[in-house]
C-alpha cells in the first residue's frame, strides 16, 4: 500500500490523466462499440451532416467553409454562423483519412469526454482545489447524467462541446 501511495505521488499528473482516458473510453464503449449499431439522437443527422460537409471541404481544399452545401438537399445552410466549427475538425479529419462516420464520432465523443475532464480537473486546480477535491470535482461534472444524456442519447455536440469551452473559460 505504501508503495501504491509512492507511486501515485510521483507520477499523480499520468495517473489522472490515463484513469480520465480509461474512463472516456468507457463511457463511450458501453454505448456506441456494438455490432454495427450506432445510436441516432434528435441532433444526430444535423451533426453528422456538418462533419461530413467539412471533410468534403477540407478534401477540396477549403477548410474554412461558409456554406455547409450538404443541407436542404443541395441548396446548402450556414450552419457554421450558428454553430461553430471549431471543434469539428476532428472527426472531419478522422473522415478525410478515411475513418467512417461513425468511427470518426466515436473518436470523437471520446476525446469530447477527455477534454471535459481534464479542462473540468484543471478548472478545480485554479479554483484552489487539492487533489482530490479536483478529481471529485472533475468526476461530478464529466459524470453528470444530463452531460451524458446530451452525447448519448440527443448527440447533442453543440451543448457537449459548448461546456467544454465554458469550463476552460
Amino acid at each position: 500500500m505504501q508503495r501504491l501511495k509512492y507511486f501515485y505521488k510521483r507520477h499523480a499528473l499520468t495517473v489522472t490523466l490515463l484513469f480520465f482516458g480509461l474512463l472516456s473510453i468507457a463511457m463511450v464503449a458501453i454505448v456506441y462499440l456494438q455490432p454495427n449499431k450506432i445510436l441516432s439522437g434528435s441532433d444526430y443527422h444535423f451533426h453528422m451532416n456538418r462533419i461530413e460537409n467539412l471533410a468534403l471541404s477540407i478534401k477540396q481544399g477549403e477548410w474554412f467553409p461558409r456554406i455547409s452545401y450538404f443541407f436542404i438537399g443541395g441548396m446548402g445552410y450556414a450552419a457554421g454562423l450558428f454553430y461553430p466549427d471549431a471543434f469539428l475538425y476532428l472527426p472531419a479529419i478522422l473522415r478525410v483519412v478515411g475513418l467512417s462516420i461513425k468511427e470518426s464520432f466515436i473518436v470523437f465523443a471520446i476525446a469530447i469526454n477527455f477534454s471535459t475532464f481534464l479542462i473540468t480537473y484543471i478548472s478545480g486546480k485554479l479554483a484552489d482545489f487539492n487533489k482530490k477535491q479536483a478529481l471529485i470535482f472533475s468526476l461530478m461534472y464529466g459524470l453528470s447524467i444530463y452531460r451524458f444524456a446530451d452525447l448519448v442519447n440527443r448527440q447533442a455536440i453543440g451543448e457537449v462541446s459548448t461546456g467544454i469551452g465554458i469550463c476552460y473559460q
